[in-house]
């Protein structure tokens, strides 16, 4: 089943929080809590360079430069939580809370980039689960 599409409005300089559910068509959650994932914001598909880098492990992001190259960038606060709620607590079967603290959010450019998410099963399967644009606003008050 090809990803699904949906467009992400994000703020320059603001805490990023997107909570997901991934759930059976009847609306019974999946449990997701032995899968990994990742999700990369990239200005183009085919940019090498990556803007924003997010795994179970944590999130990582450009610095001052807004770019990185994989293996490489500023390691931030956040990442992706599986299994859990809008506020972060466990136990709640299907969810997915991506998240980036307010300090990587002020070095994302501002503009529209593209991202993916992909999840990985206890097998190894690998599927595409969303796609779309990651739109960030300049942020217009700062230090």
């Amino acid at each position: 089943m090809p990803a699904s599409r949906y467009d992400i409005q994000a703020d320059q300089g603001a805490t990023f929080k997107l909570h997901l559910h991934y759930k059976f068509s009847g609306g019974t959650g999946i449990d997701i809590g032995n899968f990994t994932g990742r999700m990369q914001v990239r200005r183009s598909s085919r940019d090498p360079n990556v803007i924003l880098f997010l795994t179970q492990n944590g999130v990582t992001g450009g610095g001052v430069t807004g770019e990185f190259n994989i293996g490489s960038g500023i390691a931030g606060v956040g990442g992706i939580s599986f299994n859990t709620s809008i506020a972060g607590s466990t136990g709640y079967t299907g969810g997915i809370l991506l998240r980036v603290d307010d300090s990587t959010m002020t070095n994302v450019p501002a503009g529209k980039h593209f991202y993916d998410l992909e999840l990985r099963n206890s097998l190894g399967e690998v599927m595409r689960l969303m796609e779309g644009s990651f739109e960030v606003s300049r942020e217009i008050t700062r230090a």
